[in-house]
C-alpha cells in the first residue's frame, strides 16, 4: 500500500509539472501566433518597398530579428527557471516527507528492539531463530513475524523513495549545471544571450554615412559656386552682346547723320570767305575719323573672361559662347573625377 501511495504521489508530481509546462507552451504558442500575424501584415505592406531598401534598413531589420530571438531566449530561460523553482519546492516537500518517514522508521525500530531480545532474532526474509524456547510461544512468534514484515516493507519503501529522489536530484543537478554553464561561459556574451553581435558595426556604418554626407555637402557648395559663376559670366556676356548691338546702332546713326550733313553742305555755294572759315572751323576728315574711333568703345572686340582670347568683330556670338562654356565643362569633368576618386577611396 505504501509503495502504491508513493508511486501515485510521484505520478501526480510529474503530471502537475507537465500540466504547467503545457500551459506555458500554450501561452507561448498564442503569443507566437499573434506575432506571426503582425509580421505577415508587415510583409504584405513592405512587399512593394523591399527592392528600394538601403543597407541601413537591412542592418536595422537584422537588429530587429536578433532582438526578437533574444526575447524568445529570455522567455525560454524564464520558463525553465520557473519549472526549476517548482521542482525544487516539490523536492523540498519530498525531502521533508522522507525525513518524517525515516524518523517514524527509527521509532519503530527502537520499539522493536526494546520488545525483542537481541540473541533470539536473526534478520532475514524468512523468519528464522536460534532460540528453541520461542517455538513453544506462538503469540510471540506471530508478533515478531508481523513486526519483521512491517520493518522490511518500510525499508523497501524508504529505499525506493531514496532511489527516486536521488534520480530526480541528479537530473536537476544536470539541468542546473547546464544553466550555470550557459550563464557563466566566457565565450558567450550574456547581454546578447549567445548572439555575438558586433556593436561596433553600427558606429562604423554611421561614420561612413556621415563622411558621405559631408562629401555631398561639399559637392553641393561647389555646384552652387559654379552656378553663381556661370550666372555672372552669362550676365557679362549679355552685357557684351548688348554693348555690341548698341555700338552698331550708334555707328549707323552717326553714318546717317554724316550723310545728311554732306548732302546739305553740297547744295550751298562755296565762297572764298566760306572756305577760309570752313578750314578754320571744321577739322579735316582724317581728324574726324580718328576722333570717332576714339569715341567708340574699346569693348567692341569679344574677349574671353577666362583665357583672355580675343575674337574679331566678324566672329559670331555663338562661337564665343561655345568657347566660354568649354572652359566650365572641362572644369566640371575634372571636379567630378576627383570626387569619384575620393568616394572610391
Amino acid at each position: 500500500m505504501d509503495e502504491s501511495v508513493g508511486a501515485q504521489y510521484a505520478i501526480q508530481i510529474a503530471v502537475h509539472t507537465l500540466r504547467d509546462r503545457c500551459k506555458c507552451l500554450q501561452q507561448r504558442i498564442s503569443l507566437l501566433e499573434e506575432e506571426n500575424v503582425i509580421l505577415r501584415t508587415k510583409c504584405v505592406r513592405n512587399e512593394e518597398t523591399e527592392n528600394s531598401l538601403s543597407e541601413l534598413d537591412k542592418i536595422r531589420a537584422q537588429i530587429t530579428e536578433v532582438t526578437e530571438q533574444r526575447d524568445q531566449l529570455q522567455e525560454r530561460i524564464k520558463m525553465v527557471t520557473n519549472e526549476n523553482q517548482e521542482l525544487w519546492t516539490k523536492l523540498g516537500k519530498l525531502i521533508r516527507v522522507n525525513k518524517n518517514l525515516n524518523e517514524q522508521f527509527n521509532k519503530i525500530n527502537d520499539t522493536l528492539n526494546q520488545h525483542t531480545s537481541p540473541p533470539a532474532l536473526i534478520r532475514s526474509k524468512t523468519f528464522t531463530q536460534n532460540n528453541p524456547l520461542l517455538k513453544h510461544s506462538p503469540q510471540k512468534t506471530n508478533n515478531l513475524e508481523i513486526n519483521e514484515n512491517l520493518s522490511l516493507e518500510l525499508e523497501n519503501i524508504s529505499l525506493k523513495l531514496m532511489d527516486s529522489f536521488s534520480k530526480q536530484k541528479l537530473e536537476l543537478e544536470k539541468i542546473c549545471s547546464e544553466i550555470t554553464e550557459m550563464q557563466c561561459d566566457d565565450d558567450i556574451i550574456t547581454e546578447n544571450f549567445g548572439f555575438c553581435f558586433d556593436d561596433g558595426l553600427e558606429e562604423e556604418v554611421y561614420d561612413e554615412f556621415n563622411y558621405v554626407l559631408e562629401d555631398l555637402k561639399a559637392l553641393k557648395e561647389e555646384v552652387l559656386l559654379q552656378r553663381n559663376a556661370m550666372a555672372k559670366n552669362l550676365k557679362q556676356m549679355e552685357c557684351l552682346a548688348a554693348i555690341n548691338t548698341t555700338s552698331c546702332k550708334l555707328c549707323d546713326r552717326r553714318k546717317t547723320s554724316r550723310m545728311e550733313k554732306t548732302t546739305s553742305t553740297d547744295d550751298i555755294p562755296k565762297t572764298g570767305v566760306d572756305k577760309s572759315t570752313e578750314t578754320s572751323q571744321c577739322p579735316p576728315k582724317e581728324e574726324k575719323s580718328s576722333a570717332m574711333s576714339q569715341s567708340l568703345p574699346v569693348e567692341v572686340e569679344k574677349i574671353c573672361p577666362i583665357c583672355s582670347k580675343r575674337f574679331k568683330k566678324e566672329a559670331k556670338f555663338e562661337e564665343f559662347q561655345e568657347h566660354v562654356e568649354a572652359h566650365f565643362i572641362s572644369e566640371n569633368v575634372f571636379i567630378m573625377s576627383a570626387h569619384q576618386s575620393t568616394f572610391l577611396d
